[in-house]
């Protein structure tokens, strides 16, 4: 078994898409049933890799017993062992029958008896590999433990090399972004600055940082609307340029949030999303294009903006273009939706011209 398993082991390092075929494969050589992979990050759960039909248990696990309700992980993580333990090895006989996660979700479910691992790192990261199976049919023996044991050097060195290939893609993008004069820095969903380029670095009138890494904008609404945006940046609204206010003097700017999804978002990597920062000019634009792919407009949109921007009227942009003022004014409605303004005035101010910061 375990020569093919390594092998693969350390291929999901670059390939993360194979990791469900690696807890599967580990989980059938102990007689398992399911199995997680999962990290755990200042006090937050995300799961990695799962069982298809298990996935709404540890789903409905991660959200009512996190964090200090979860005594099977808080006494993981307090064992510090190098290896596999099952839950005999962490709790009593009374406790497991007594424990509410195990009463009430994991046995009436069909499960029960477990087999892990945290595996941490000195960041205060930790990736936990689970196996789980009924707890009739009693704990994992000294057999499957050492069989895992055996396997948990090749898994821990895996995550190290994901995590740092992980991290080094995200150091190349926010540092080509700034090799065309764009700001930015990749963060995590909470917040916490991992890499960030120079010219973001010098735009610290606009942000700053909290507890040593986590990003606060100095605009205390767009403050507001990125946490909201990378609360949901799984999701379709997590997409969002925002609007910022700037100091007296200094020109308003845009910060887009540019999320990491998919086969870009490596296993084990905390980088939630890229901030790109933008700083408009005082001249109008017709940069179209531009205006397109910082706010997802169409071309009409963006059109109407960018002559917003240069000061015209609803009703010389409807006469100009024959239109009636109800299609234009539904059409600026849209506009000021994707680029969070409340009001044409506070738009033609941001879009006066949005173009990359200058030294």
């Amino acid at each position: 078994m375990h020569e093919p398993l390594i092998d693969r082991i350390y291929e999901a390092s670059v390939l993360p898409e194979l990791w469900s075929g690696v807890i599967t494969q580990m989980t059938e050589a102990v007689e398992g049933q399911a199995a997680l992979l999962s990290t755990i990050q200042l006090n937050s759960a995300h799961i990695l890799s799962t069982s298809e039909d298990f996935k709404e248990t540890w789903q409905y696990i991660f959200r009512n017993f996190s964090g200090a309700a979860n005594h099977r992980t808080q006494r993981l993580f307090a064992a510090r062992h190098a290896g596999f333990l099952i839950d005999t090895d962490v709790f009593g006989a009374d406790e497991l029958r007594d424990d509410p996660l195990y009463a009430e979700v994991l046995v009436p479910r069909g499960y029960g008896s477990g087999v892990a691992t945290a595996i941490h790192y000195p960041d205060g990261a930790a990736v936990i590999v689970n196996i789980e199976r009924a707890a009739a049919l009693g704990p994992f023996g000294p057999t499957a433990v050492g069989r895992l044991d055996a396997l948990r050097p090749h898994l821990a060195r895996s995550v190290l090399i994901s995590a740092r290939l992980s991290f080094e893609r995200a150091r190349t993008a926010v540092e080509t972004l700034s090799g065309i004069g764009l700001a930015a820095c990749a963060v995590s969903q909470m917040g916490a600055v991992l890499v960030a380029n120079r010219d973001f670095d010098a735009s610290g009138s606009l942000w700053t940082t909290r507890g040593g890494d986590r990003i606060v904008l100095t605009d205390r609404r767009a403050d507001q609307q990125l946490y909201e945006a990378l609360g949901t940046i799984t999701t379709e609204q997590g997409v969002r340029s925002l609007p910022l206010l700037a100091p007296m003097g200094e020109a308003p700017a845009v910060l887009h949030v540019v999320p990491i999804r998919r086969a870009a978002h490596d296993l084990f990597n905390r980088a939630a999303a890229i901030l790109v920062l933008t700083k408009a000019s005082s001249a109008p634009t017709q940069a179209t294009s531009l205006l397109q792919a910082l706010f997802d407009l169409s071309a009409i949109e963006a059109d109407i903006a960018a002559r917003i921007s240069a000061g015209k009227t609803t009703e010389q942009i409807a006469l100009t273009d024959g239109k009636s003022i109800d299609t234009v004014r539904n059409q600026v409605k849209s506009v000021l939706q994707k680029t969070g303004c409340s009001r044409q005035t506070d738009l033609a101010r941001l879009l006066a011209q949005l173009i990359p910061a200058k030294a």
